[in-house]
């Protein structure tokens, strides 16, 4: 699926960023959706930090973020790493013990603190030590007064002054000689509305499983409370189970920890690569998925023939193949998150090792690049005939395919 998010930019006054306001969107629509603040800033941080990397968004600079008194005071922010993230107090909270002593423990964790469109108020200025920013709007507030604010300040040096919605030059000179250091609004740049692809909570729960199943040492009973967290992925598994031609089984399995044991370390890994593909396939082009499965299939045959040991890493890196078009993110990125086998890494990022071969020996096959696929063939042996039966096989293989 896809999110949304305004970015407006906070520059110096040579135009260097010093960061970004983030604004919560819920389409390419550059304006705030009808909803609470609290769920809109929950909905952001989930979506912009906790579901990939915030850098991708701004680089190494600072992201502002609103946040609404009660998240504040729950410390909802616990689950994220400060190093970038600038809390945006809002001027409708509650300037009270209570909430100082939430700033107090935000600063001492390492968050950078901002007042949002400031008024002067005397309850807030035993917040002042514990504030980095403090942001004041220039249709509220005029210039004179601006000043006479920052001036007030000086017992607080550490105290930077963000002048927002600045929208004229003339605005802007003003600004700067009134003391503001930063500057924010239309005059530099309107809040650009940038669309991402994020995870789905069935595709962060597949990466999950699968990260699991590469532990050293598989913990079971992680593994069956992440499979009953997620009912697709149980009913699959239960499924998946029972399909397979064992001739030693006697009876149908309806147990979810004794299906993972049953299944074995490399039929577990393979049944969650599988199901990952297929949640990360939803709503997108269906011959993406299809293709991913022939891959796997196909990989896995000529790797039996060409490099028997490597046939396992043969079908997750056919699998895996097109999931930088699936994600519509670099391979690079996508990697790291799998704990996928060198020889897999080396075939997905670079084309490289027995498996980037036969990856190329796929593609020129998908291409009709029959001179090139001939030459590939006879370096390692294979036939044209086998090479054919093994990409028919993969095709009936992936139209029976019991998780399809």
């Amino acid at each position: 699926m896809h999110c949304f998010v305004a970015r407006q930019a906070i520059l110096d006054g040579t135009g260097k960023p010093l960061g970004y306001e983030l604004l919560f969107r819920t389409s390419l629509e550059n304006r705030f959706p009808q909803m609470e603040a609290e769920l809109a800033t929950r909905r952001l941080m989930a979506e912009q930090f906790l579901s990939q990397k915030i850098e991708d968004l701004v680089g190494e600079s600072l992201c502002f973020i609103n946040f609404p008194d009660s998240l504040l005071r729950e410390g909802m922010t616990d689950t994220f790493q400060p190093q970038q993230l600038v809390i945006e107090i809002l001027e409708n909270a509650t300037p009270d013990q209570a909430l100082l002593d939430s700033v107090k423990l935000l600063k001492k964790s390492g968050f950078s603190m901002a007042l949002d469109d400031y008024t002067p108020n005397k309850e807030w200025e035993k917040f002042f030590p514990f504030i980095d920013f403090i942001k004041l709007d220039l249709r509220q507030i005029s210039i004179a007064d601006c000043s006479r604010i920052i001036k007030g300040s000086q017992p607080y040096p550490h105290i930077r002054f963000i002048a927002e919605k600045v929208e004229t030059q003339q605005e802007f000179i003003a600004a700067q000689e009134a003391g503001f250091e930063f500057f924010q609004g239309y005059y530099f740049q309107q809040p650009q509305v940038i669309s991402r692809r994020i995870l789905t909570t069935d595709e962060m729960t597949a990466f999950e499983l699968l990260s699991a199943i590469n532990d050293k040492e598989i913990d079971y009973n992680k593994l069956t409370a992440l499979f009953s967290r997620d009912l697709s992925l149980s009913y699959y598994l239960l499924r998946y189970v029972n399909s397979l031609h064992i001739g030693y089984r006697q009876q149908n399995i309806d147990n979810l920890r004794n299906a993972i044991v049953f299944l074995g370390h490399q039929q577990l890994k393979r049944f969650t690569a599988l199901m990952m593909t297929a949640y990360i396939s939803k709503n997108k082009n269906i011959e993406l998925y299809n293709l991913s499965m022939i891959r796997a299939r196909w990989c896995e045959l000529l790797a039996a023939k060409v490099c028997p040991s490597l046939q396992d890493d043969a079908f997750i890196c056919g699998l895996f193949s097109l999931l930088d078009a699936l994600l519509e993110r670099p391979m690079i990125e996508i990697l790291p998150h799998l704990s996928v086998s060198e020889p897999v890494q080396q075939a997905l990022l670079e084309q490289k090792g027995q498996l980037g071969f036969l990856m190329g020996v796929m593609q020129d096959h998908e291409q009709a690049n029959w001179p090139m696929l001939q030459q590939r063939l006879d370096f390692v042996h294979v036939s044209e005939e086998d090479s054919n039966r093994f990409y028919e096989e993969a095709i009936l293989w992936s139209k029976h395919l019991i998780l399809k």
